[in-house]
């Protein structure tokens, strides 16, 4: 099992940075770089925010996954749901696909006010492979691409807050 630990800081309050987490995903067009990512069910809870999301890999997919994995399966499946009342998000991503899945990451994020009108979200994440032989070989290369879209969706949360900041 392979684990992450990340940690990111914004320059803004919470509410700002709870806002920008959830409008982003409304303006898709002007982020390029979530173009990968796809809403397929959404519905609130009470308290929570439920998510199904369809997240491609085609272009990103290490040599070393693309030749083990399955049919359907460049094409990842999070399902998560966002505590609106802790500012929790807890995710589980597998790979699209028949039969028996050949990782799955696991995490939970918090968002968090530091003071001084700053936030910051922490990651805590688990990435376990069932492959035979290479388990270790699969779960570092997700974690690296999971790692790089965590900082494809900071930047994104920067530049929307930008925008926020901007246009009110």
């Amino acid at each position: 099992m392979k684990t992450l630990n990340v940690n990111q800081e914004f320059s803004v309050d919470l509410p700002a940075l709870l806002r920008a987490r959830e409008e982003r995903y409304k303006h898709l067009d002007k982020f390029p770089e979530l173009k990968n990512v796809t809403i397929v069910e959404e519905h609130r809870e009470g308290d929570k925010l439920h998510q199904v999301r369809h997240i491609s890999i085609a272009e990103s997919m290490p040599a070393v996954l693309a030749t083990i994995l399955p049919s359907g399966a460049d094409t990842l499946i999070e399902t998560s749901d966002f505590h609106l009342d802790t500012n929790r998000h807890t995710f589980r991503v597998i790979p699209g696909g028949q039969g028996q899945p050949l990782f799955v990451i696991e995490g939970e994020s918090e968002y968090r006010a530091k003071g001084d009108g700053a936030s910051e979200r922490t990651y805590a994440i688990k990435i376990s492979s069932s492959a035979f032989l290479v388990s270790g070989v699969v779960e570092a290369a997700i974690a690296e691409i999971y790692s790089h879209s965590l900082e494809k969706d900071y930047n994104s949360i920067q530049n929307f807050i930008k925008m926020l900041e901007n246009n009110g």
